[in-house]
């Protein structure tokens, strides 16, 4: 189970999936013999009559996929945006001086059985569609089908599917909400005047929550 404090956790579905289909890329963990084993891809979420399930590939000479043949538990983390947060954007500094740095953040916790994928069709689907997600609205889409069908072919003979059954999802919004309002808005101005594209990104995360407070918050 992933540690978070009753403020920072997130366990609205609704809201966990998309910042999974937004964030996309993940590391997928699996114990081994030796230890835990990652690999790092983008994930498909999708769902299926069966539940939510989380869909990859990996390459034929990555034995990851050999011990995921196995069976058992694993875990897929997706990082979202994440910030240091400097303790002079906070109004406590100036009022008492008792602040210390901080690092705000956005994270997904999807816990399942892993099984792996070696069917021809599967795999064609699943490249389709991965690339598909991630062409749509570019001036010129490239398309799987743009490619001579055996080159494709011969590429999906090189990689193998992996797909996590999802049983669990958690998460952590870790974005000083308990912090007070001035606190809260001294960060989002410094971090919106970063240079540092993701550090905007946590600015923007947080707004959208100031934007929102007095909705219903996770619980």
């Amino acid at each position: 189970m992933v540690y978070a404090p009753r403020q920072f956790r997130e366990d609205r579905a609704e809201v966990l999936q998309a910042a999974m289909r937004t964030i996309q890329f993940a590391t997928l963990v699996l114990s081994g013999a030796d230890g835990p084993e990652a690999v790092h891809l983008p994930l498909i979420v999708k769902d299926s009559p069966g539940g939510l399930r989380l869909e990859g590939h990996v390459a034929v000479g990555n034995p990851f996929w050999k011990l995921a043949g196995r069976g058992g538990a694993a875990l897929a983390v997706f990082q979202g945006p994440q910030a240091y947060v400097h303790p002079g954007w906070y109004e406590t500094k100036r009022q008492t001086g008792k602040v210390v740095p901080t690092w705000n953040y956005v994270v997904v916790h999807a816990r399942g059985s892993l099984t792996v994928e070696r069917d021809p069709d599967w795999l064609l689907r699943h490249v389709t569609e991965l690339t598909a997600l991630n062409e749509t609205g570019r001036a010129e889409p490239w398309a799987v089908t743009d490619a001579p069908s055996d080159y494709v072919a011969a590429l999906t003979r090189a990689i193998v599917g992996v797909s996590l059954a999802v049983s669990n999802l958690e998460g952590v919004w870790k974005l000083i909400q308990h912090h007070p309002d001035a606190n809260r808005q001294g960060v989002i101005a410094g971090l919106s005047a970063s240079a540092r594209s993701g550090d905007r990104d946590v600015a923007t995360l947080m707004q959208a929550r100031e934007d929102g407070r007095g909705a219903e918050q996770p619980s």
